[in-house]
């Protein structure tokens, strides 16, 4: 196999990457739909169907997601975010909303299980990640000062990774408490929109998207797409005050909907980019 050929299945691999991201959500969206269809009603959070019929999607929907964020590589903040969202994502999937309730429904034995189950899992992931971590270190594709390059780029790395310290720091309390795991689903599910949100930030004040074609994002949309993240997560605490039951629904997909156009406007920006080689004329 030649050089060029291996430039282009890299390319192939790249877009293929990024149309799973945007194609694997409609898996959980076409269960929901079905759900409600079959049903009459509409959950109040997209984690409440943890527990009904379409948990199998809702773990598979998160966690192959959480796999493709981690995968996908770009710029270092851009990467250094999406691979937390993904971490996030995970956990999203794994520790249930409604834990507490599940288990003062349960007996004895099946509560220590379930409880064993989530620990378990926890550990699991936290240990995979470390490896991934000194992997990446290993091979020298990425290091701190790379987060570095801006005013801007230092805050929100340096922001990020106090989160994140934040996050494992509740991640080892409630396995060592080992009761209900109160918080770490919530925790995980806004430190993953707030990662999104810092994936979009990376793009503000790049250079090289000063001019791009009509085929893609112009700078002003990333702005755009962020004010109307902050108004999400502000639209969340209206419609709860309001009484609304599905608000948090709501929001989590105008969240989602706003990151999967994001990633469809980088996905066409990107599409037919060149490579190194062949920017040189190669």
């Amino acid at each position: 196999m030649s050089s060029a050929d291996e430039i282009l299945y890299g390319r192939d691999t790249l877009r293929y990457v990024r149309l799973a991201l945007l194609v694997v959500p409609l898996l959980l969206m076409v269960a929901i739909v079905i759900y409600g269809l079959l049903n009459g009603k509409v959950e109040d959070s997209i984690s409440s169907y943890y527990l009904g019929p379409s948990r199998d999607l809702f773990v598979a929907m998160l966690v192959s997601t959480g796999v493709l964020l981690v995968v996908y590589k770009g710029a270092p903040l851009e990467d250094y975010a999406l691979n937390l969202a993904g971490f996030y994502a995970i956990f999203v999937a794994l520790v249930p909303t409604r834990l507490g309730q599940t288990l003062s429904s349960l007996t004895s034995s099946a509560q220590i299980q379930l409880i064993r189950s989530v620990q378990i899992s926890i550990v699991a992931v936290l240990v995979v990640s470390a490896v991934f971590v000194w992997l990446e270190w290993k091979t020298k594709k990425w290091t701190p000062r790379a987060l570095h390059t801006s005013k801007l780029s230092t805050i929100l790395s340096l922001s990020s990774t106090v989160a994140l310290v934040a996050f494992i720091g509740l991640l080892f309390w409630r396995s060592i408490e080992g009761t209900d795991f109160a918080g770490v689903h919530y925790a995980a599910a806004l430190l993953l929109i707030l990662s999104m949100g810092v994936a979009i930030a990376s793009h503000l004040g790049r250079e090289d998207l000063c001019e791009v074609d009509t085929s893609g994002g112009r700078p002003i949309h990333y702005a755009v797409l962020l004010i109307l993240m902050a108004l999400g997560i502000i639209g969340w605490f209206v419609l709860n005050a309001l009484g609304i039951a599905q608000a948090l629904f709501i929001v989590e997909w105008y969240e989602i909907g706003l990151f999967s156009y994001f990633w469809y406007l980088e996905s066409r920006r990107l599409w037919e980019a060149p490579t190194p080689r062949e920017k040189l004329g190669d």
